[in-house]
C-alpha cells in the first residue's frame, strides 16, 4: 500500500461524488479523510489538521460557505489550504468564497486531471513555504541565542561559583544552607540552558555520508535503552527494507532521532508502546520523499502546548530547555526536510519526518 505525506479532507454531500474522488486521490497517492457536511469539515480539521480540504458550498446541517469561514478564523487549523467545489457558476459566489478565505474555486464538473495539477502545484508551494519560514527561524533563534550566550553565560557561571562557596562553608545544621542548595540548583539549570543553546547555535549542517536510516535508527534505540527499561516500554518497528542508502550527516540525525525517540519513551507513563515506521512518501506518484514517523501512546500534548511545541525554551516537562525538538528540527532542515507533531491528550503523539530523496540524491 502506498503512503504518503500529504492528507486530502474531501467534504460533500453528494456520496458519487466523495466515491469518486476518494479512488482518484488515492490511486494519486495521497491519504484522504471523508465529511459529508460543514460541521464535519470544521471538525476534521481541527482533529487531524490536513494538508488540503476539498469543500463542497451546498451541503447541509452547515454550507461550505460557513466552514470555510470558521476555519480560516481557526488559529490550528487557518493555514490549511480550501479548495472550493460547487456546481455554481455565478461569480458572487466565487468571490464570497475567496473573501472568505477559500484558495482556489473548482466549478463542477471538474476534469480530475485538472484538479489533480492544481492540488499538487499548491501542496508544492505549501511545502516550500513551510521550509522558508523553518530557515527564517533558524536564522532568528541564531540571533537570540548568541545574545542570551553573551548576556547570561558570564554571569551564571559567577553566581554558581559563588553558591558552591557558600555551601561548603556553611555547617551542616544552618538553614541558609538549604537557600544555598536551591540557588545552586537553578543555577545549574540555567547553565543546561546555556549549554544547550550554545550546541543549538552551533551545530552545522556537516559532512554527509550516504547511510542506511534503519542503522541509525537502532543506534539511537541502543543509546534510549536505559529510558526504555524505565518507561517499561514496547518498542514496535515497521521498516521498509528497500528504501536505499542515503546522504546523511550521521552525528546530526542520530541526535535528532535519540531526541524523537527519548520524548515518546518519556511521555509513557508505564508499559506502554512506541512504534517507528519508515517508508516512501509518494505524492503525486514521484517517490520523492523518505518518511520516519514514531508513534507513541503516551500522555499526549495539549493544544496549547502543541502551538509552542518548537518554541525555544518552551517546555511541559518538569526539566530541560526546551530546546530539544528546536535543534531537531534545525537538523531535519539541514537535511531539506519537515517535521510535523500530532497529538491528543490522553491518546499518544505522533512524530512524522519527512526527507526529500530527490533531493539528496543530486
Amino acid at each position: 500500500m502506498t503512503k504518503t505525506t500529504e492528507t486530502i479532507l474531501i467534504v460533500d454531500d453528494n456520496i458519487d461524488n466523495v466515491t469518486l474522488l476518494d479512488k482518484v486521490l488515492n490511486k494519486s497517492g495521497y491519504r484522504t479523510l471523508i465529511g459529508y457536511n460543514g460541521e464535519e469539515a470544521v471538525k476534521l480539521a481541527r482533529q487531524e489538521n490536513p494538508d488540503l480540504i476539498l469543500l463542497d458550498i451546498m451541503m447541509p446541517i452547515m454550507d461550505g460557505f460557513t466552514a470555510c469561514e470558521i476555519i480560516k478564523q481557526d488559529e490550528s487549523c487557518k493555514h490549511i489550504p480550501i479548495f472550493m467545489l460547487t456546481a455554481k457558476q455565478e461569480v458572487d459566489d466565487k468571490v464570497k468564497g475567496l473573501e472568505l478565505g477559500a484558495d482556489d474555486y473548482i466549478t463542477k464538473p471538474f476534469h480530475l486531471q485538472e484538479l489533480l495539477a492544481r492540488i499538487k502545484s499548491r501542496l508544492k508551494l505549501t511545502r516550500e513555504h513551510r521550509r522558508t519560514v523553518s530557515l527564517e527561524r533558524s536564522k532568528a533563534l541564531n540571533n537570540m541565542v548568541e545574545g542570551v550566550e553573551h548576556e547570561i553565560r558570564n554571569p551564571v557561571v559567577s553566581i554558581g561559583g559563588f553558591a558552591r562557596r557558600i555551601l561548603d562553608e556553611l555547617p551542616e545544621d544552618d538553614r541558609k544552607k538549604k537557600y544555598a542548595e536551591i540557588i545552586l540548583k537553578e543555577t545549574e539549570r540555567l547553565e543546561r540552558m546555556v549549554k544547550e543553546s550554545v550546541t543549538l547555535q552551533s551545530i552545522s549542517q556537516g559532512d554527509k555520508e550516504k547511510l542506511d536510516i534503519h542503522t541509525l535508527i537502532d543506534e539511537a534505540l541502543s543509546q534510549t535503552a536505559d529510558l526504555k527499561k524505565q518507561h517499561q516500554v514496547e518498542i514496535e518497528l515497521s521498516y521498509d527494507l528497500t528504501l536505499p542508502l542515503l546522504p546523511f550527516n550521521h552525528d546530526n540525525l542520530l541526535i535528532a532521532l535519540i531526541q524523537l525517540i527519548s520524548n515518546g519513551l518519556e511521555a509513557i507513563d508505564n508499559s506502554g508502546k512506541l512504534t517507528i515506521c519508515t517508508s516512501f512518501s509518494t505524492p503525486a506518484n514521484n517517490l520523492s520523499d523518505l518518511k520516519i514517523e514514531i508513534t507513541d501512546n503516551g500522555r499526549g500534548i495539549k493544544d496549547e502546548d502543541l502551538k509552542r511545541i518548537f518554541d525555544p525554551f518552551f517546555t511541559s516537562k518538569m526539566s530541560g530547555a526546551g530546546m530539544g525538538l528546536p535543534l531537531t528540527r534545525k537538523i531535519i532542515g539541514y537535511h531539506h526536510g519537515t517535521i510535523s507533531i500530532k497529538s491528543q491528550p490522553g491518546q499518544g503523539t505522533q512524530v512524522t519526518v519527512t526527507l526529500p530523496l530527490e533531493e539528496q540524491i543530486r
